[in-house]
């Protein structure tokens, strides 16, 4: 179940995760307000749930590759949770308790931006050949 094509998820993540680098301001500076932030993970965390579901409707291709695809889309999903728990300072149960500690430090942040746009970018340059 996906919007237009299949690589819509990875390119939105792949923009989450900058912001979380620009946030940092270790290579770019990007502070913005922390709706902003919410907003942009609120839409990437629909995106993933989208992709999950798309992942299961669809067990035609490869079972590594479904496999590695949904462990990837539930890391993003936590990731994206928690940085949404981060910002609008609303406590996911269990989530917010775990992440909260690691959150404080801008270099967190920042690895789990580098996370977001190199995971991403990979899977975004394997589409071509699992399609």
């Amino acid at each position: 179940m996906k919007f237009t094509f299949a690589a819509e998820d990875t390119i939105i993540g792949t923009i989450c995760g900058l912001l979380l680098i620009g946030f940092t301001g270790r290579i770019f500076s990007l502070k913005l307000s922390n709706a902003f932030y919410i907003i942009a993970f609120i839409i990437y965390s629909i995106f993933l749930l989208l992709d999950i579901f798309n992942e299961l409707r669809d067990l035609t291709t490869h079972m590594g590759f479904i496999i590695f695809s949904l462990i990837h889309s539930f890391a993003d999903l936590v990731i994206a949770l928690a940085v949404i728990s981060h910002f609008s300072k609303w406590s996911i149960p269990y989530l917010t308790s775990m992440s909260a500690p690691y959150l404080q430090s801008t270099a967190f942040i920042f690895w789990l931006g580098i996370f977001l746009v190199a995971g991403n970018l990979i899977w975004m340059m394997l589409y071509p050949f699992l399609d």
